[in-house]
């Protein structure tokens, strides 16, 4: 594949070189054809004739500009399709599972908390709760007493 295209490009590079040089040589009065050709065939006498040509040539170009830009719209369009039926058929769904993921994990979380978190809080406040009130009771006659003077702001 890569050969023919090799050769593709030789063939127009020629083609363009041979036109460059007629046209050099018929500017000089020459003619780079050796045999006889028929008027219609010869290249242009006047700047008019080129002008007429290079109109042509350029519509041509914008003619074949138009074609590409078609085309690229057309791929655009057709990308832009594929993408949004991309999105719909498989993005949709996995946003879809991610939530139901997400619910499935917080899910757990509350009930690790209620099962795990929340019996330890209540076991520590108990056992909190027990030494602070066996302490208050130990220390009941001291403080009555005032054998213990705590410093601080209030006395």
């Amino acid at each position: 594949m890569r050969t023919i295209g090799t050769i593709v490009a030789a063939a127009i590079l020629l083609l363009i070189a041979y036109i460059g040089l007629s046209v050099i040589v018929a500017y000089f009065d020459g003619d780079i054809w050796p045999f006889p050709v028929h008027r219609s065939w010869q290249l242009p006498d006047s700047w008019s004739e080129w002008r007429d040509i290079v109109i042509v040539l350029s519509a041509g170009f914008w003619a074949l500009a138009g074609i590409i830009l078609i085309a690229l719209l057309a791929a655009l369009v057709f990308l832009v399709v594929e993408i949004r039926k991309l999105l719909k058929n498989n993005v949709a769904p996995a946003v879809d599972s991610l939530k139901g993921t997400l619910d499935n994990v917080r899910g757990t979380t509350e009930f690790a908390g209620e099962t795990v978190a929340s019996p330890l809080i209540r076991a520590y406040s108990i056992v909190r709760g027990v030494r602070t009130g066996a302490s208050a009771i130990r220390n009941f006659p001291a403080n009555v007493r005032g054998r213990k003077k705590k410093k601080g702001l209030f006395r």
